[in-house]
């Protein structure tokens, strides 16, 4: 028997023919019932703005300045990719099952408390769920980077069980190739509105979920530092 965990997880996540998927109900999006304070977005701009190739031409991931802040309408258009229009949101979802979440620590966004917020794709809101940043512990978290020069950070966080319901052991694989379709655009739309935005994929899993406050059953995925 395989004992390696990232062979195991392959072998069992394979799929043969004859093999059917469980194809079970879909999950409801995750929902803070009494968060601190909501702080709705502007509508983002679906036109204008920079050219497609022009902007792949000039991606690349960078630290952001430090002292630099970002605006409401820079969150808005950030998280564009992550909405929720129409029933369905801008990356490929296997099963539309929707398995990530999205978190934004906030440290310097003009007009808007520092704290952890949650995203809600639907509403295209923030919940905040606590106030304050931990820089230290971050700084722990992410191994020595230097969170500090982040007017935020975005976390996207894994609740596989919800692709599992749908495909079985084989959602943990489009889980995963989930975060990675919706963390490119978010640093594609970063690099086209001239901002800074840098990816934290090595971190302190307990770490970054203790400081999220994370149920059983959700993981962190991805950590991307933004800014100027």
């Amino acid at each position: 028997m395989e004992k390696h965990p990232g062979k195991l997880f392959y072998r069992l996540s394979r799929l043969n023919p004859g093999d059917e998927l469980p194809l079970k109900r879909k999950p409801r999006a995750k929902v803070y019932a009494n968060p601190l304070e909501t702080q709705a977005l502007p509508g983002p701009k679906g036109e204008g703005g920079p050219g497609l190739f022009r902007t792949l031409a000039l991606f690349r991931p960078e630290l952001p300045e430090l002292g630099a802040s970002l605006t409401l309408n820079d969150l808005s258009q950030l998280l564009l990719p992550l909405s929720e229009r129409e029933g369905r949101r801008g990356f490929p979802s296997a099963g539309e099952a929707y398995p990530l979440e999205a978190y934004l620590v906030l440290q310097r966004v003009q007009g808007v408390f520092p704290g952890t917020y949650h995203y809600f794709p639907k509403e295209h809101q923030l919940s905040q769920l606590a106030s304050g940043v931990d820089q230290a512990a971050w700084r722990e978290a992410l191994l020595g980077l230097p969170v500090e020069r982040a007017a935020a950070l975005l976390v996207l966080t894994l609740v596989p069980e919800r692709s599992e319901a749908l495909f079985g052991i084989r959602g943990y694989r489009y889980t995963l190739l989930e975060a990675g379709y919706a963390g490119a655009l978010v640093l594609l739309l970063a690099s086209g509105l001239g901002l800074a935005a840098h990816p934290a994929a090595t971190f302190y899993d307990g770490e970054v979920a203790r400081l999220l406050a994370l149920p059983e059953g959700e993981h962190p995925g991805l950590v991307i530092l933004l800014g100027r």
